[in-house]
């Protein structure tokens, strides 16, 4: 369950419709039917007027995103040993050369990652004794060795 679910389930409780809600918070009907849906959220001026309209808090609000990004983002003490208190320590020429290294990597990995789901398996026939190193290799079925040797000699020339 997320914001929005607690939205509309803290709406129920109270017994209030949605024009209700939006009239206490001064917007429209729309608006509140779209952050119990997921389709937007409720900027932070609005976000306190929640509260006192549903008679709630942030922690009652926001407690599943908390619940799932503590345990994504805790970090271990040896990694806070390893990395944020090393990180501390740099001086700023230290930092900027660590953010970047850290950025790059990121973006990389990232750029990795969908390459690598756009990955099509490749059928493989299986060949005979023949290794040929063409883009075209079925057209070498059943073709003389003289042909063979040819292509090979110009697949293999520097110039090439």
């Amino acid at each position: 369950m997320g914001l929005s679910n607690r939205l509309k389930e803290r709406r129920e409780q109270l017994g209030l419709t949605q024009s209700e809600v939006a009239s206490l918070l001064g917007i429209t009907p729309g608006a509140v039917g779209n952050y119990e849906n997921g389709v937007s959220t409720p900027k932070a001026d609005i976000l306190f007027k929640v509260f006192d309209a549903l008679k709630c808090d942030a922690n009652y609000l926001f407690q599943d995103e908390m619940n799932e990004r503590s345990q994504e983002d805790t970090a271990t003490p040896l990694e806070m040993e390893h990395l944020v208190k090393k990180y501390r320590d740099l001086d700023d020429h230290g930092k900027k050369m660590v953010d970047f290294t850290l950025k790059e990597e990121y973006e990389r990995s990232i750029a990795e990652k969908k390459n690598s789901n756009n990955v099509v398996p490749m059928t493989v026939r299986e060949s005979s004794d023949y290794e040929v190193n063409a883009a075209h290799a079925d057209d070498y079925m059943g073709a003389p060795d003289e042909l063979k040797q040819l292509e090979e000699d110009i697949m293999d020339d520097e110039n090439f």
